[in-house]
């Protein structure tokens, strides 16, 4: 076994080494010339700059999307410090400026290293390879490719100086987070030109482009910073700064000031390109290389709204420089129309606590569709413990009795809690695992019902559940692209939308007219609008570390039959917190009113499934004694109470409140005062005449309407030494059918005698 293993070793060792060889062959003929003739792409100048040129993306209607050319301009090498250039080629290229585009001595190095390792793990790239396969080249590891890269730069270096071909690389190098060039990457990360660079900057951004993603100063700026040091050590050993200068670059911090309004940073253009590259699995620079053409939903004047409302976000949060985001879908099509935010973070990418914007995912829905609940069911809502687990209401608030559909629009948290207990946990996750909602494994605890989640929720996921309820309970995946073209026209992608149906159309239209009442009446009411036909839910997360109640997100999800939009006000810093009274009720409901009225985004209203009953409840037996029971045909007008439901999931009982008067008994006695007390226990839909009899006199003494609680007369005309009989007549306190209604209902009847006081002693 171990000769057998040795062999094995043996066989890979020699063949690697054979690889080198032929490797360092090629390097040798391709030196004195005899590969000059191996490419046929052209070496072409104007490729050598991101400014000159983008990934080209078109509208809804075909039109090119631009950018703002001030900031993808080209920089010039004297509009740099010295210590930048010198950060460049200290990490990257330290011979920069004696080879002639490849590093002989580096290749050979190199390839020792990777003979003795058995591993491809050192590179040789100079700057001027680099500047070509940025530019030039895809990201395919190919020998070919290498030899084109090799051939290439040579005619790099007889095209230009090596003054000509840094600029060209500080101009054309990628630093992550969709910025392109020294320029973009300085006005990205430092919010300044490139001329005002700090050394401890300059070598930051030189440390970047090894690997942008892993030395990210937003995702890992600690790497960030080790690099960063790398950088300054070698700039020390190579002499171009002192020590006094390493010792103070050194010790400073990243000292990030991220520029929020950049170009690259949450446009729709970037997320436009970033959809693009995941679907051909393609990098920006290869997508660009291929001249690749993107077509997009982006419907232009949406946006144009939309950007100028979240650059203007500040005077909803009272000029808190919070994250903010707009996104929004067609219906229809599952397209994202518009999309602009402000954040340190990619938002299409970042997760952020959803509170009770989940509430109709999680917990009325799964409820809905298992036909576990109606909109009229009622709820409690008092306070109560489940799991060791004690929600609360906002403000410490609770409301007794009311229907699963107040308790959604007016987003109560007790009877959410209670709903996907009717559910169960796992019911609920598999429902909301339908419309491509993932959990963490720790996810199962009954804070899910408020939005609860360990790592969160995408802005544009729960934008694209509220889309199903839109859309009669079928989830279409939401997207930017519609289509991409090569350069001369041909089709290589087409989205298609595939339409998968996640729940029944009488559960999603429920779920509808519940958020209907949400804009009516509750948490959403500054989101009425005369004309427009709007469902919306609201959500407030409050920091779990702020000891004054403030706030780390504010949502407002709104939707009509054609489009769904979702606004959120965030904070990534646990430094510039929300205060509490921005909630998802006020700064972000108001930013989607604006939206609406500017965009003229009306709509005809939901379309009633034929799935949906609407059905009318008898009010007394719903609000007194808690029960859903269908009215009859003896049941007044004032009171019915219509309501949809699951033709599937009726009521099946009538009321028979209004049938008949159901005997009822008083009592009465005679109280300190020598009065005679007489109670009952009226209904408000009856009214009620009280009678007393003395010897053979019979009087009404006393008129009783709209009473629903116990209720006391008191009888203070009497006489000692007398027996009196009380009773009361019952009456339908409205006419029935048209007709005054003739059934009345007698009390028991009770019998006082009232004794002479006793005589003072």
């Amino acid at each position: 076994m171990k000769k057998r293993t040795h062999n094995i070793l043996t066989f890979f060792k020699y063949t690697f080494i054979s690889i080198i060889f032929v490797s360092l062959s090629f390097v040798l003929l391709f030196h004195f010339g005899f590969l000059s003739n191996f490419t046929t792409i052209k070496f072409d100048r104007n490729k050598l700059s991101y400014a000159n040129t983008q990934v080209k993306v078109f509208d809804n209607d075909n039109k090119e999307i631009l950018l703002n050319n001030e900031q993808v301009k080209d920089i010039q090498l004297n509009e740099v410090p010295s210590y930048l250039k010198n950060a460049f080629i200290s990490i990257e290229d330290k011979q920069f400026y004696k080879h002639k585009g490849l590093n002989y001595k580096r290749i050979l190095k190199a390839m020792l290293k990777n003979i003795s390792s058995l591993k491809l793990k050192e590179g040789a790239s100079t700057i001027s390879q680099q500047l070509i396969k940025n530019t030039h080249l895809t990201n395919e590891k190919t020998f070919k490719r290498k030899i084109n890269e090799m051939l290439l730069t040579k005619k790099l270096e007889k095209s230009l100086n090596k003054d000509q071909i840094l600029t060209s690389y500080l101009n054309a190098i990628y630093f992550g987070s969709g910025s392109f060039g020294i320029n973009q990457a300085s006005q990205r990360y430092f919010s300044k030109d490139p001329k005002d660079l700090s050394l401890a900057e300059s070598a930051t951004l030189a440390g970047i482009i090894k690997s942008p993603n892993t030395y990210s100063p937003l995702s890992h700026p600690e790497k960030c910073l080790q690099r960063r040091n790398i950088v300054l050590k070698e700039m020390l050993k190579d002499k171009k700064i002192n020590q006094e200068e390493f010792n103070k670059a050194y010790k400073t911090n990243l000292n990030l000031n991220i520029n929020r309004n950049f170009l690259g940073n949450n446009t729709y253009y970037n997320a436009c390109i970033d959809e693009a590259c995941k679907i051909l699995k393609l990098n920006e620079k290869d997508l660009l290389l291929k001249e690749y053409q993107v077509y997009t939903y982006k419907n232009n004047e949406l946006q144009t709204i939309v950007e100028k409302e979240i650059l203007n976000s500040n005077s909803y949060t009272e000029n808190i420089n919070c994250d903010a985001c707009v996104l929004s879908i067609d219906n229809q099509t599952g397209g994202i129309n518009a999309f602009y935010g402000k954040s340190d973070y990619d938002l299409i990418t970042l997760k952020r606590q959803p509170g009770s914007t989940f509430k109709p995912i999680i917990s009325y829905a799964p409820a809905i569709e298992n036909n576990l609940l109606t909109p009229l069911t009622p709820i409690l809502d008092e306070q109560f413990t489940i799991d060791s687990y004690t929600p609360k209401n906002y403000n410490n608030k609770y409301n007794g009795w009311t229907s699963a559909k107040d308790s959604l629009a007016k987003s109560l948290n007790i009877p959410s809690v209670k709903v996907l207990n009717y559910v169960g946990i796992n019911k609920s996750k598999q429902f909301a695992e339908n419309m491509n909602i993932t959990f963490n494994e720790n996810d199962n605890g009954y804070s899910l019902a408020l939005g609860g989640l360990t790592e969160g929720i995408t802005i544009k996921q729960l934008t694209n559940c509220y889309q199903s309820f839109a859309n009669n309970g079928k989830f279409i995946p939401a997207t930017f692209i519609r289509e991409i073209k090569t350069k001369t026209g041909k089709t290589i992608y087409s989205h298609m939308s595939i339409e998968k149906q996640v729940m029944k159309d009488s559960t999603a239209f429920l779920i509808t007219d519940m958020l209907k009442e949400s804009v009516k009446s509750g948490t959403c009411k500054k989101l009425k609008l005369k004309n427009y036909n709007l469902a919306a839910k609201t959500g407030t997360v409050a920091s779990a570390n702020s000891k004054n109640k403030e706030n780390t997100d504010v949502w407002n999800i709104s939707y009509n039959p054609k489009n769904t939009l979702c606004v959120w006000f965030g904070s990534t810093k646990s430094n510039n917190l929300l205060p509490k009274n921005i909630t998802g009720g006020n700064s972000p409901t108001l930013l989607a009113q604006n939206i609406y009225k500017q965009a003229n985004l009306k709509s005809c209203d939901f379309i009633i499934p034929l799935s949906v009953e609407e059905k009318e409840i008898n009010s007394i037996d719903y609000f007194k004694d808690k029960k859903v029971l269908l009215a009859n045909k003896n049941t007044p007008e004032r009171y019915k109470i219509k309501g949809y439901f699951n033709k599937f999931n009726l009521p099946k009982e009538e009321s028979t409140l209004f049938d008949k008067i159901n005997k009822f008994e008083i009592q009465a006695k005679v109280n300190n005062n020598n009065e005679v007390e007489i109670t009952f226990n009226p209904n408000k839909h009856l009214y009620y005449e009280l009678y007393k009899q003395d010897d053979d006199c019979i009087e009404k003494i006393a008129e009783i309407r709209n009473k629903d609680i116990q209720t006391t007369i008191y009888d203070k005309n009497i006489r000692f030494d007398n027996i009196y009989t009380y009773f009361i007549k019952a009456f339908y306190n409205t006419p029935i059918n048209n007709l005054q209604q003739k059934e009345s209902q007698i009390s028991n009847y009770v019998k006082i005698f009232m004794a002479q006081k006793d005589p003072p002693l």
